[in-house]
């Protein structure tokens, strides 16, 4: 708990530019300085009634939530791995990734300093693990991913005239093929990408209905249909060519809704636009880097199972 609170320095004081030393904790508002029972992490907020001792103004619900999560992951990395080295550094990992994804959240914007250490600390890992032939490991996991996101974030020039996403995002696909290498980098970004549909997918959907996209809410819509169809399709027994039909609709309905959406954020102004692809993916990346972390073992099998 105590040090997500210090996170929540590195957050605000990180953004705002200040030393994440001096001064002592204040209230970002009326700048007094806090005693020391304001400052005791999640009881002061609950004590305060989440509201500041001395104006009176609302503390962030930020302070609380990062509190809490980096107390309770601390607690499973270490119910998972133990007295081991390893979870020191995916300690030392989850601290900057919760850093990197608030300040995503918080401004979309990710201090590469951040990221910078989060490759570092993932290559002395590998180092340690497993000598000189772990820290190539890591080395050749860390240019994958650099290079494979930068490509995928420059695809945007072509579609849409910018890139998909910051660079901020190929510098953690870095740190995560730093720690795991590029096979479970592959598989990061899966997961990246079905969590960042999870939120993306109700927000799209809404907003098309009150604009009236009537092709995209049917595309949108049909692709629902068709992946929940695919899900049951191997509980019904169908055959073969019935399930190859069903993911090539599912293929062709995809990529017809990416155009509607593109065509969409072609016609929105500059201002529109900047938001709908400003939406944060380093958090989505966060939460496939603590997947892996608890289950690289069962995606390795998994892995193994379909391409030896």
């Amino acid at each position: 708990l105590c040090i997500g609170s210090f996170l929540n320095v590195v957050i605000l004081r990180g953004l705002s530019g200040e030393s994440i030393v001096l001064p002592p904790s204040k209230c970002p508002l009326c700048s007094n300085k806090l005693k020391w029972w304001m400052n005791i992490p999640l009881f002061s907020y609950i004590l305060l009634r989440g509201k500041c001792h001395y104006c009176k103004s609302k503390i962030s619900i930020q302070y609380p939530i990062v509190e809490f999560l980096t107390g309770a992951f601390f607690l499973l990395i270490f119910l998972k791995f133990g007295f081991e080295i390893e979870t020191v550094f995916y300690l030392i990992a989850f601290s900057l990734l919760t850093v990197m994804s608030v300040c995503d959240i918080k401004e979309t914007v990710i201090l590469d300093f951040h990221a910078y250490i989060l490759i570092i600390v993932g290559l002395i890992f590998n180092f340690v693990v497993g000598g000189l032939n772990g820290l190539l490991f890591g080395l050749l996991g860390a240019a994958a991913g650099y290079i494979l996101y930068e490509l995928i974030a420059r695809s945007g020039y072509f579609f849409v005239g910018e890139r998909a996403f910051g660079d901020g995002d190929s510098l953690i696909a870095a740190g995560i093929g730093a720690f795991f290498g590029y096979k479970l980098l592959i598989v990061s970004i899966g997961i990246s990408v079905v969590v960042m549909a999870l939120f993306t997918f109700p927000l799209l959907f809404v907003k098309s209905v009150k604009e009236g996209k009537k092709k995209t809410v049917f595309s949108l819509s049909a692709s629902l249909i068709l992946i929940i169809a695919a899900y049951f399709l191997p509980k019904l027994q169908v055959s073969y060519w019935v399930s190859l039909i069903v993911l090539i609709l599912i293929l062709l309905l995809t990529i017809l809704c990416a155009k509607f959406v593109l065509d969409d954020i072609r016609k929105r102004d500059d201002d529109s636009a900047s938001s709908f692809l400003a939406l944060p993916f380093g958090p989505a990346m966060a939460i496939s880097f603590i997947l892996i972390m608890f289950y690289s073992n069962e995606l390795k099998t998994l892995i193994n199972s379909y391409f030896g």
